[in-house]
């Protein structure tokens, strides 16, 4: 039987924590920019967040195993809120960066604990359609993020205390959740990043791909179309279309996912996002096809996250899945890194189609990386 009850209840979490992540780099850009700083410190703060999930990646098993899931993951809300608070009181910038990374641990263990959660809720027939739901509700609250910042405000302490109530928020619905939906101190298996590598290695390079593409979209897409000549609230409307698709194909991807191997679905999101990023340059002043290619590319580029986490379900025993979330979720952030720094490169170098040719070449590694014995996810 499917828990939809525990299920609904860490969906919201998920919520909460897509809308905080939808809505707290803008707002720490726009201060910094208020501030007169340029846009070098905001990108070096930007990438915060990032190095404090690598860096506290590794650890999250061991403080699952020892803490207890529930525990952890109030204990790291109680952190990431703190943090929240704390920038308004600190007028020091270079303070900033401190607190920026503190709020990126908890934040980052906070992602881990919930992975874990939804993939051992999402057994059964319905694994794909619970995953994709997931990713649904994140992508949702993703989106959200931007129009509660405008409820808010971008000046004073308002935004980010109405952020930490989103953290604390994002606790309040386990309260009513089933012990196991949020299972406490459990028997774990503590794996190294090597050994969830080689584990499920197709699975572990969707989540650099995945942190590769999307993060790379989100800073470069409308850049992309704008060096092209097209008009600035178009291509601000083109990065809104690609989010939309996330939304709006997850429901067929978790369909997918219930009736084909992840690495199969992999294979053809990759292939989408290739042909997309083909065409959209040449059919960007068509609106009919323009729509549904961003669309599609924006469903493809989600899909890759979703599979990635229905690979690590099906890679990992329930005792082992805090390793196998952490390690997902340290790559993820690696690739989140690496990705936009060399699309720029690369921009420069070809411009502007250097951050498609980038996002091409590693969707058809993570194809390539499927479609051999090496992507065939065993569980042993």
């Amino acid at each position: 039987m499917v828990p939809w009850r525990s299920i609904s209840l860490v969906m919201s979490t998920a919520f909460c924590i897509g809308v905080t992540l939808g809505l707290f780099p803008a707002l720490i850009a726009l201060n910094v920019e208020y501030r007169g700083f340029d846009t070098g410190w905001n990108g070096l703060l930007a990438a915060m967040p990032a190095l404090a999930g690598i860096a506290v990646g590794p650890f999250a098993p061991s403080i699952i195993d020892r803490l207890g899931a529930l525990p952890t993951y109030l204990a790291a809300a109680a952190l990431a809120a703190t943090m929240v608070c704390l920038f308004p009181l600190f007028p020091d910038f270079v303070a900033w960066f401190a607190i920026r990374f503190a709020m990126g641990l908890g934040m980052g263990v906070q992602w881990i604990v919930s992975e874990m959660w939804v993939n051992r809720l999402a057994i059964g027939p319905r694994r794909g359609a619970i995953l994709g739901l997931y990713v649904v509700v994140l992508s949702v609250g993703l989106t959200a993020g931007p129009f509660l910042m405008n409820l808010l405000g971008t000046r004073g302490a308002a935004p980010f205390y109405g952020t930490a109530g989103l953290l604390v928020a994002s606790c309040l619905p386990l309260f009513f959740a089933s012990g196991a939906s949020t299972a406490g101190k459990v028997g774990t298996a503590q794996l190294t990043l090597a050994q969830a590598v080689r584990r499920s290695p197709a699975a572990m390079l969707a989540g650099v791909i995945d942190g590769f593409i999307f993060q790379t979209f989100m800073i470069f897409l409308a850049l992309y179309f704008l060096r092209l000549g097209t008009a600035e609230t178009v291509a601000v409307n083109f990065l809104a279309i690609f989010f939309l698709g996330g939304i709006l194909l997850q429901f067929v991807i978790g369909h997918l996912l219930d009736l084909c191997p992840p690495r199969a679905v992999l294979i053809a999101c990759c292939l989408l996002i290739v042909s997309g990023l083909a065409i959209m340059a040449g059919v960007r002043d068509v609106p009919l096809l323009i729509w549904p290619t961003m669309l599609v590319i924006g469903g493809a580029s989600a899909a890759v996250y979703t599979s990635g986490l229905a690979g690590i379900a099906d890679s990992f025993s329930a005792e082992e899945m805090p390793s196998g979330t952490a390690a997902f979720s340290v790559l993820w952030y690696v690739g989140g890194l690496t990705g936009p720094v060399a699309a720029g490169y690369a921009m420069d170098w070809w411009n502007p189609h250097g951050m498609a040719l980038m996002i091409a070449a590693a969707a058809l590694a993570l194809a390539t990386v499927n479609a051999l014995p090496l992507g065939s996810q065993a569980r042993r």
